[in-house]
């Protein structure tokens, strides 16, 4: 009896200390099309020389040169207020990861994501999964990183990001503002400017 009443002990205090936890996953979905860019949609977490950071908002630089076989770094801590002040109240985190690889044939390595909330991970995205450049242009968003846990004004949030086979500029990591706030193309904005034109000259006319 004594035997099955330990055995049964060291069973409840595995799964307390073991396996009754498990950090949540974080999603990597493709972004079709110039949608996000950092310098609308800042601040940036893991930062290029081309990020404009307010000085409350400090950022992780990331190596800014070609050939770098791999890195593994965690970001400033930010209180939830900070990042709250940017994604708005009931809103859920979503960062955009911008990529710089040399051509189409030398796709990067995202090999891990990760955030963590008053030190504990809660969030990981585990790799290696081959990230290609999809969107051209300055800063845009490649991929979409989501499906953060939600946490409080008052906690402690960190990131982690660690990635392989970095052959081009620097990559960015940026947070995302309210849903919704994508930047428009400028074919789109120029057929809003001809809307807009049109709709003045007709309203002259008729005056």
């Amino acid at each position: 009896m004594t035997t099955k009443l330990y055995a049964l002990a060291l069973g409840l205090a595995g799964l307390a200390f073991g396996g009754g936890a498990t950090a949540n996953t974080i999603s990597l979905t493709p972004v079709v099309g110039n949608q996000f860019q950092h310098s609308v949609e800042s601040p940036c977490v893991f930062s290029s020389p081309s990020c404009q950071n307010p000085a409350s908002f400090p950022s992780q630089p990331l190596p800014s040169q070609g050939n770098v076989t791999n890195w593994d770094l965690l970001s400033p801590a930010y209180t939830g207020q900070t990042l709250l002040n940017v994604i708005g109240t009931g809103n859920t985190l979503r960062l955009g990861l911008n990529l710089n690889q040399t051509n189409a044939n030398s796709p990067q390595t995202l090999v891990a994501f990760d955030m963590r909330v008053n030190d504990i991970i809660v969030d990981t995205f585990t790799g290696p999964v081959s990230v290609p450049d999809i969107n051209n242009g300055l800063g845009f968003a490649d991929y979409l990183l989501g499906n953060f846990s939600s946490f409080s004004a008052t906690d402690k949030v960190q990131f982690r990001f660690a990635f392989a086979d970095a052959n081009d500029g620097p990559e960015i990591v940026f947070v995302l503002g309210a849903p919704g706030t994508a930047v428009p193309e400028p074919a789109t904005l120029a057929l809003l400017g001809l809307g807009l034109l049109g709709a003045c000259f007709a309203r002259r006319r008729r005056s």
